[in-house]
């Protein structure tokens, strides 16, 4: 009877922990390399891992693979076959001297250099792995480095690359784990990292391994993060792709002894609020060089075609007071734009040359829902009270534009002449642009074996990182004048990485 009772008992107690969601005991797997994160940093990771003979777990804590990468396009490289077919003159050296000096010096050279060099063949491996590339400048400030890809199983861009190394990853017999977030760093006495913890969808899983290739992205959304880490306020700046990026892998690290790096961000201009639809017609007139840009004072405040450059936009729009400017055009820039197209594209997602031909339905939307992001007077002085800024100086700001354009010679800001389009004050139009990102970068110091460093500057043994977790590849400004950089180091990272844990998993044997 007594022995009945506790069998009914315990029978009772494993449906209760059932429904909980806790049944059976933690789970354990054994594993070569545990990947953290299945983005383009950790599926490279996973497959050349794999593809040297390694036991892999990747882990995802979304319920889909990909992360930022799947909504990115083209990937970095300097003297690529694919630049080579197109006689672009740029070397690895020049890119190099360039990185170094537009990063004003403060970034890892080793690291850099060695991207650098091997940019070209890490394109080399994805081309063997199904991923198609095409050359494109994305614009006049930018270097030809941009390696677009092509279409792959009825997707193209990052979402080809994506689906194409996780179909390798499957047949390579990867292991990947998805909406099984990593949760902490196994350590074991002698400060070696020894596996990682996971939380399943039925409990934990402890993975016992003999290394560890943290790929799990960036922080941006996480406001405390944006705000603490990288010192910008997060109600004026945030991600323009929210995917649950809240810095697992960095946190994970600093945990088990490691060193907080130098962080940054890839910036943009942005243009969202109430009425408005991202990547619409409207939305494209905010990334256009033919406008005119005041700040909070009424004040025109930049060159407008930075357009052509992204994160330098974002960087002077998040400077000026409120941290954001009113971008203003005319009933003859909406012609323009609708018939003979725009000039900034915003990436191949809406390419130079693209008519906007719902410009004009996507204007009337806007006003009828009563945008506060989106204005449109039949004076100046309307135009300054409805976007708040005092009407003089917009009157002073326009009236000094609009003689630079006559003159065709911009003294104040040295404006390509090209886009310097007189404005009709009897008919404009003004759009709020903010500063975005499409994610944070940094958080760990590396070697140039893409080991995770500790205070002391000494690597922990077992533990690698790879991808938008690592610091010093950028400085306070991602390098948008080279397109790609971050995507192509993404891939370079997670599979050198790989490379050199599976090197001293067999003893230092290639």
């Amino acid at each position: 009877m007594k022995s009945s009772r506790i069998i009914a008992r315990m029978t009772a107690l494993t449906a209760a922990m059932a429904m909980a969601g806790f049944a059976g005991a933690a789970q354990k797997l054994t594993a070569d390399i545990v990947v953290v994160g299945a983005g383009s940093a950790g599926l490279s990771a996973a497959v050349q891992a794999a593809e040297k003979g390694k036991k892999v777990v990747l882990l995802e804590k979304n319920p889909f693979v990909g992360g930022c990468s799947a909504f990115a396009e083209g990937l970095y490289g300097v003297e690529s076959e694919w630049q080579r077919l197109a006689a672009i003159p740029l070397t690895r050296d020049q890119e190099y001297l360039d990185q170094m000096h537009k990063q004003f010096y403060v970034v890892d050279p080793f690291k850099n250099r060695d991207f650098i060099e091997g940019s070209a063949e890490n394109l080399d491996w994805l081309a063997k792995h199904d991923i198609k590339f095409q050359l494109i400048h994305e614009s006049m400030r930018k270097l030809p480095t941009w390696h677009v890809i092509g279409e792959y199983k009825g997707v193209n861009h990052g979402a080809a690359l994506v689906k194409a190394l996780k179909d390798h990853a499957d047949k390579l017999g990867v292991d990947t784990r998805l909406a099984t977030p990593a949760t902490s760093l196994i350590k074991n006495k002698k400060g070696e990292i020894i596996g990682v913890k996971a939380k399943g969808r039925d409990g934990e899983i402890t993975i016992t391994s003999k290394a560890v290739i943290l790929a799990s992205g960036g922080f941006g959304d996480d406001p405390e993060k944006v705000r603490d880490w990288l010192h910008r306020d997060p109600k004026a700046i945030g991600p323009s792709v929210p995917i649950g990026k809240t810095g697992d892998g960095i946190k994970m690290a600093l945990a088990a002894g490691a060193d907080m790096g130098n962080v940054s961000f890839i910036g943009h201009t942005h243009a969202h609020g109430h009425g408005l639809k991202f990547l619409s017609n409207l939305y494209t007139t905010s990334w256009q060089p033919a406008t005119m840009w005041v700040n909070s004072d009424g004040n025109r405040c930049a060159d407008e075609s930075v357009t052509f450059c992204f994160i330098d936009s974002a960087n002077i729009i998040y400077e000026q007071f409120g941290h954001h400017v009113w971008s203003i055009f005319d009933e003859g820039q909406v012609k323009y734009m609708m018939e003979k197209g725009i000039d900034s594209g915003i990436g191949v997602l809406v390419p130079v040359g693209a008519k906007l031909k719902d410009l004009k339905k996507d204007i009337d939307e806007a006003l009828a829902a009563n945008s506060d992001v989106f204005k449109a007077a039949g004076s100046v002085e309307e135009l300054a009270r409805k976007i708040g800024v005092p009407a003089d100086a917009l009157k002073a700001s326009l009236e000094k534009y609009n003689r630079a354009c006559d003159n065709q010679h911009d003294g104040e800001f040295h404006k390509n002449r090209t886009y310097l389009r007189k404005l009709d004050p009897t008919k404009l139009y003004a759009i709020q642009l903010s500063a975005g990102f499409f994610s944070t970068w940094g958080g760990l110091r590396t070697n140039r074996m893409h080991e995770v460093l500790d205070t002391h500057n000494k690597p922990i043994p077992g533990l690698y990182a790879a991808g938008l977790e690592v610091s010093d590849m950028v400085g306070p400004t991602y390098s948008g004048w080279t397109s790609g950089y971050a995507f192509g180091f993404a891939s370079y990272s997670g599979r050198h990485a790989a490379l050199n844990a599976a090197k001293k998993i067999d003893g230092g044997k290639k």
